[in-house]
């Protein structure tokens, strides 16, 4: 980790559509608001825009898909002073990463304006999501730091062996990463967020729900904030 560089660029990254990339994304978020951290947040997931269309108020749509679709996020970098930039990328946008950081050396241009940048992979158990993250650690290598999760949706911790047992998961390691869980929610619950398009912390007092789903939701955000608690700094969790 680079010295003196405090401030974080996290970017939320997912090898397909479900494996919970923007659910983490919108807790996330949650969780910055909560605390009074200063974030700028961009939704780049144009299929399903969960983060924009849940947070709406601060939360900015880019496409990073599209060349020059995404200069709004490094201008607006240069001219503010937040502790994070939160960026939700499309499922599987690997190779569309790379194209951007290539055409305006994201990491580097972030990193001269003071932040070190976080990719956050949420992984299911499934084969393309230890190859979406390999292929990520080969690009980056030692120029960011990195938080893997364990979507328990699909889970126990301990039934994520394509992983465990992965060169993938020892080049993380060597590099200073940090594994966490997402705890599981309620089918039913999530499905009422969804419909009524709210945020977990409005969910947890919205009586749109009923109490037993509102205390899931208030259960669920105490066990996920223990989780980001884990990698904190890297999330950028702690105040400046």
């Amino acid at each position: 980790m680079a010295d003196g560089q405090n401030k974080r660029f996290v970017c939320i990254t997912g090898d397909k559509g479900g494996t919970g990339k923007s659910t983490f994304a919108r807790a996330l978020l949650d969780v910055y608001r909560q605390r009074g951290i200063p974030c700028l947040a961009y939704d780049s997931d144009r299929r399903n825009s969960q983060l924009y269309r849940h947070y709406k108020n601060g939360v900015v749509q880019v496409d990073i898909s599209t060349r020059g679709g995404a200069d709004a996020l490094i201008n607006d970098i240069e001219s503010t002073d937040a502790q994070v930039v939160l960026l939700d990328l499309p499922a599987g946008a690997e190779e569309s990463f790379e194209k951007f950081d290539s055409e305006i050396e994201l990491i580097a241009t972030a990193a001269n304006l003071g932040y070190r940048m976080t990719t956050v992979s949420v992984i299911s158990r499934v084969r393309a999501s230890v190859e979406a993250l390999e292929a990520l650690v080969n690009y980056c290598d030692r120029n960011v730091d990195y938080v893997v999760v364990k979507n328990l949706f699909f889970g126990d911790p301990n039934k994520f062996r394509r992983y465990d047992e992965s060169e993938t998961r020892r080049k993380v390691q060597e590099r200073g990463g940090i594994e966490i869980n997402m705890p599981d929610i309620f089918d039913d619950t999530f499905d009422l967020i969804d419909e009524h398009n709210l945020t977990f912390r409005e969910a947890t007092t919205n009586k749109l729900l009923n109490l037993a789903h509102r205390m899931r939701v208030s259960v669920w955000l105490k066990k996920i904030e223990a989780e980001f608690n884990k990698a904190e700094w890297l999330l950028g969790l702690r105040r400046n």
